[in-house]
């Protein structure tokens, strides 16, 4: 039996061995290997080993089924599994540099990375220092799908390091953007995509479709006074609106100065309703006691009419907090008939927790708005 497996062996090294000579006479090269190969499974032996060291489990993609991810990793918490997961495409050697740190081409996985339900970070090891840095390519994509950018490389900050010490740190925000696409938080995102915003975790968020199916998104900042409305027909521009600004009193209902139909008015006064709660000022930030104030300021009731935001190729759009003195900006009397005004004075309001303050002409006493509303003002050399 050995006798006759030493024959086969010897047999198939034969045929191995004449088949070598064979290309090599008839002058053709052999198999090589990629000169990228090395600097490649440096890099991914070096973030396995780093997240094995530190309990997390790693998944290996094979190379044949390799589509612009690498390695899968799930996270561990005090040797528990967690259940998230992130997909991690990994580059290595020296030509991923650029200024300032590193790039790995987008290539044809944007729609991947930015629209799976795991999201995707790219790793890269510089061969010389032997450090990994990173860089979350989904929130890159999106943010720049939100701006209208076609994204082609992901930006790696080489201050973003992976390591013994900063590993906790880099584990904790991967789960965090892993959640998002949890439960509830979920529709958020998809909400905040859909407008090209970002809302916060304690923000109140509700949506809306009128007849036409045109979307409507309420957002509520916690401590806020005002609330922002976001419109599909709108261009998405956040408005800022409070309860005193929705008015039912004409045939058409408006809200500062949208019109809207009577279903929308009557969703935007059940989201001023149930978010009442939340423009409270937050703790620290109540009204000044009497005697402490400053200048003199009006109330927002006392307003009549409203800043317009009507733009000219010699007008700009700026917020309350933006404006300083000497600002040229205009102004929509309740007619609707527009007039310039001088910015004479701006200053944070001590009788209301977050507004602005701003005085205008000669006036005496200061209006006062909420730091996002927004102004057209007339463009100025500064």
């Amino acid at each position: 039996m050995a006798s006759s497996l030493r024959s086969i062996r010897g047999t198939v090294l034969s045929v191995v061995a004449i088949k070598v000579i064979s290309r090599l006479t008839k002058g053709e090269e052999l198999p090589s290997v990629p000169k990228s190969r090395r600097p490649g499974r440096a890099a991914v032996n070096a973030l396995r080993t780093l997240l094995e060291q530190h309990d997390h489990i790693v998944q290996e993609i094979d190379g044949q089924n390799d589509f612009g991810e690498d390695l899968h990793v799930t996270f561990t918490q005090d040797g528990r599994v967690t259940g998230d997961m992130i997909k991690v495409q990994v580059k290595g050697g020296s030509s991923w540099r650029r200024g300032g740190g590193y790039g790995v081409p987008v290539g044809h996985h944007a729609d991947t990375w930015a629209d799976g339900n795991v999201p995707v970070f790219c790793v890269v090891h510089d061969a010389e220092t032997g450090v990994l840095h990173w860089a979350n390519a989904t929130e890159q994509l999106l943010l720049a799908r939100r701006e209208r950018v076609m994204l082609t490389t992901i930006e790696v900050n080489s201050r973003d390091r992976l390591d013994d010490a900063s590993l906790a740190a880099f584990v904790l925000q991967a789960r965090q953007y892993a959640n998002r696409y949890q439960g509830n938080q979920a529709l958020r995102i998809w909400l905040g995509e859909m407008a090209g915003v970002e809302f916060g975790t304690s923000d109140v968020v509700m949506h809306f479709v009128n007849a036409l199916g045109e979307d409507l998104i309420f957002w509520q900042r916690q401590g806020e006074g005002y609330a922002k409305l976001l419109h599909s027909d709108l261009d998405w521009e956040p408005r800022c609106i409070w309860p005193e600004v929705l008015r039912f009193r004409s045939a058409v209902p408006v809200v500062a100065d949208i019109i809207l139909d009577k279903a929308e008015a009557f969703w935007l006064a059940a989201c001023f309703e149930a978010t009442d709660w939340a423009r409270k000022p937050l703790p620290g930030r109540e009204p000044a006691e009497a005697g402490t104030r400053g200048r003199w300021e009006y109330g927002f009731s006392a307003r009549v009419g409203w800043p317009s935001d009507r733009l000219t190729s010699r007008r700009e759009l700026v917020t309350a907090k933006e404006l300083v003195a000497g600002d040229r900006i205009y102004w929509l009397s309740r007619r609707w008939k527009e007039r310039g005004r001088l910015v004479s004075e701006v200053w944070e309001s001590t009788e209301v927790p977050g507004a602005v303050c701003v005085r205008f002409d000669q006036l005496m006493l200061g209006d006062t708005f909420w730091p996002d509303e927004r102004f057209a003002r007339l463009k100025q050399e500064r």
